[in-house]
């Protein structure tokens, strides 16, 4: 039975090892991704205890050391197999987690870099001209005698427009007009 009592003690340390190892990810783990990784471990734990109880039962039924010794070295194969399963399944719940957490520094750094030259004498400086520039514009287009040259400039263009249509109309008329002629000699 002592080989039994060291399967155990194994087993248990395995799942303490998982239970650490659970604690660590956790941190990195949002809260969706932690109750799954505490489901899986839980779950394997479970399993773990269900199989060391069932092999108490059957020991007590078993005489011969060397079908025990196969048997436990087969429980021992098996809960281990479901450790290392459920460790894998956590380590891919913190893979996202670890990518996000990535994307979410490269950002900070990005922005922590725009910081950095919103803070420059160059950016401010630019600031400032821009806006004088903004301001002289504006004070420039609201001076009268710029909105009224604005407006004679419209209307100058709206009457060369229009006298750029009332040509087109002629031209296309007499064009017109030819080609209708044209069409009507032949008749004769």
């Amino acid at each position: 039975m002592s080989k039994f009592e060291d399967t155990v003690r194994e087993l248990e340390s395995q799942v303490q090892d998982l239970e650490n190892d659970l604690a660590k990810k956790a941190e990195i783990l949002d809260d969706e991704g932690k109750e799954k990784a505490r489901i899986l471990v839980s779950k394997t734990e479970e399993a773990i205890k269900s199989s060391v109880e069932k092999v108490r039962n059957i020991i007590a039924d078993v005489k011969e050391d060397e079908k025990l010794d196969e048997f436990l070295e087969k429980v021992k194969a098996k809960s281990l197999e479901a450790v290392e399963f459920t460790k894998s399944k956590v380590e891919e719940l913190t893979k996202p987690s670890e990518e996000k957490k990535t994307l979410d520094n490269l950002f900070d750094d990005v922005l922590g870099e725009f910081d950095k030259i919103k803070d420059s004498d160059a950016y401010k400086k630019t600031t400032d001209l821009l806006n004088e520039i903004s301001v002289k514009i504006n004070e420039f287009l609201e001076k009268p005698e710029v909105k009224s040259a604005i407006d004679k400039a419209k209307t100058t263009t709206v009457r060369v427009a229009e006298k750029g249509v009332e040509g087109l109309k002629k031209v296309l008329n007499t064009e017109t007009e030819e080609t209708t002629e044209t069409k009507e000699e032949p008749k004769e």
